[in-house]
């Protein structure tokens, strides 16, 4: 499928609040709010911080999501989208800052790619596993358009803020590119702004937020937030680290045979 909407524009996380059983949270007053408190910025049990003090907590979490999305242990879940391909041998993909331009494939610039196929045309359904080579590897294919053929290759160039996706080779009209990239946690514009998170989450953002919120204001930070904040990381890199499974095709142990599988006794 393909992505829908604007990017940030509706509920991060899913559908939430009234008539559900996972209300949503406000980012001023359910992250903003306690991360002021927890750096000793606002000093009064439920006053509301000013103004200023909300856009410059708005501001430094939205560098603290950028820097944080980089990060593969913060990522809890991967998005699959689906794109019609036309044959050609590139496609743009992200949101142009300039109006006059359209990108191939309306959706954000993905942050990583962690596996992509080609899908055929066909009842039912083939997919072909694409290998996702970075700059060495594309510039080492000697002929890269490839037409009329299956393709093996995929090179993404992570230009910003539109990137350019490579194929090799190239299908014919009607077969379709499906990527698995990381879901991120999305930029906030005001503090209105509604968010459902993951369980951690919400924890994590506002206590490494007062993490960066003291200096900022020049307050001096309780080094038992400054050690939740870290904890709070841990946890989550914890529960997103990736399970790799070994690879007992060959065999354990001495002598030859058909080899053991562990995952089979």
């Amino acid at each position: 499928m393909l992505p829908g909407g604007t990017f940030g524009g509706g509920v991060f996380g899913g559908v939430g609040g009234e008539g559900s059983s996972i209300p949503t949270i406000s980012v001023g007053r359910g992250i903003l709010y306690p991360a002021l408190r927890k750096a000793a910025i606002t000093l009064g049990p439920q006053r509301t911080p000013s103004p200023a003090q909300y856009q410059d907590a708005l501001e430094e979490i939205n560098r603290l999501i950028g820097s944080l999305d980089c990060d593969r242990l913060f990522i809890y879940s991967r998005e699959t989208w689906q794109f019609p391909l036309t044959g050609a041998k590139m496609y743009t993909i992200g949101f142009s800052a300039d109006p006059n331009v359209v990108p191939d494939f309306n959706a954000p610039r993905p942050q990583w790619i962690e596996a992509a196929n080609v899908i055929g045309n066909t009842s039912p359904a083939v997919r072909y596993p694409l290998s996702i080579v970075d700059d060495l590897a594309w510039a080492g294919v000697r002929v890269q358009d490839n037409a009329n053929s299956i393709p093996e290759l995929l090179y993404n160039d992570r230009a910003y803020p539109l990137s350019t996706l490579y194929l090799y080779g190239q299908p014919v009209a009607g077969y379709v590119l499906e990527l698995f990239v990381w879901h991120q946690v999305p930029q906030f514009l005001t503090p209105d702004d509604q968010v459902l998170l993951p369980p951690g989450y919400e924890d994590a953002l506002v206590l490494n937020l007062a993490v960066r919120l003291a200096p900022h204001f020049q307050r001096t930070l309780d080094q038992n937030v400054r050690e939740d904040a870290r904890i709070s990381l841990m946890r989550l890199e914890s529960i997103n680290a990736p399970q790799p499974l070994a690879d007992t095709a060959g065999g354990l142990g001495c002598g030859g045979g058909t080899g053991f599988n562990i995952y089979r006794g």
